[in-house]
């Protein structure tokens, strides 16, 4: 099938998270046949299909406030354009603001806007309170899409919360693990607590903070401040590569976000090193109804996402 790929970051130039999964499923989608036309705001990029056999919308509003970004008539366009998918990584497609703050109690009126953002409002060079989730155009994405796709069933239930959709009818893309990479060696587990993210109030900060102030805990990522955290023992930012190692060498995985975490990979990949995992419900990853240091789980989850898109279209 020919597909045009709409969204405003490029996943094989960017490497966030959301960025990663997004080229392993279109890499995938190129296994099996498919081709690609594409259209994004960074870098720019336009090589759309004028006869595509759908679209694969996904993340579009990332980055509220950069520059060059989609208009709404685009966007608009794009959805009458013929039918389409919409796939969501986090909540950049219901909130203009960082790590939904209202944790998906949205109210018309954002409590979060105003002068506690202000930051945010010279960005976007707007002065509007308005919850981003009630404007027409982000309910019309929802609405009209063939299927939305989100990262785990808690993420699916607080955007169809938002949005007051059919939580039933949106699909869940698996977590995509490399199970060969994260696995139980059956170390020595010298360290007892052990947490691998972005060190910031909404991946769980202050919660951490108040169990671990007099306890051990190793911290692995990057501070949103810049600052050292004030307590635990932070080693900052560690290759990757070397993340299934301090996993398998210790023995509690801690995971306590202040946000609904929309699927939490370190999560999965924690569990399948053997960790025991010390969560609490805000965890997407959590929220799937399968054990999660099972390998066997995680097995064909791209294509499976493609057998799903292939039987829709």
């Amino acid at each position: 099938m020919k597909i045009n790929y709409i969204a405003h970051l490029d996943p094989f130039f960017h490497k966030g998270g959301g960025e990663v999964v997004l080229s392993q499923l279109l890499e995938t989608g190129k296994e099996r046949g498919h081709e690609f036309g594409f259209r994004t705001c960074s870098p720019y990029n336009n090589t759309l299909y004028n006869d595509q056999d759908f679209t694969f919308l996904a993340d579009l509003f990332n980055c509220p406030g950069n520059q060059p970004s989609f208009s709404k008539s685009e966007i608009f366009s794009f959805i009458e354009s013929g039918p389409y998918i919409h796939f969501d990584n986090a909540y950049v497609d219901i909130c203009d603001l960082d790590y939904l703050p209202c944790n998906g109690n949205n109210q018309y009126i954002c409590p979060h806007k105003g002068i506690r953002s202000w930051k945010s409002h010279v960005k976007k060079k707007t002065l509007s309170k308005k919850c981003f989730a009630n404007n027409d155009i982000v309910k019309k994405i929802y609405s009209k899409s063939k299927v939305n796709y989100f990262v785990s069933p808690l993420h699916r239930s607080v955007i169809s919360r938002v949005l007051n959709l059919d939580e039933a009818e949106g699909r869940i893309l698996i977590p995509l693990i490399d199970t060969k990479k994260f696995w139980n060696k059956n170390s020595e587990r010298i360290i007892d607590n052990l947490f691998v993210g972005v060190i910031g109030e909404a991946k769980g900060l202050s919660n951490m903070e108040k169990i671990f102030h007099d306890q051990s805990i190793v911290l692995i990522g990057k501070s949103i401040t810049g600052k050292k955290p004030d307590f635990g023992e932070w080693l900052g930012h560690i290759d990757y590569s070397m993340i299934p190692e301090y996993m398998n060498k210790s023995k509690n995985f801690i995971f306590l976000p202040r946000w609904p975490e929309p699927q939490g990979r370190v999560v999965a990949e924690a569990a399948l090193c053997g960790c025991n995992l010390i969560l609490n419900e805000n965890v997407g990853a959590y929220s799937f109804k399968f054990d999660l240091s099972e390998s066997e789980n995680y097995l064909n989850a791209k294509n499976i996402f493609w057998q799903e898109i292939e039987n829709i279209f």
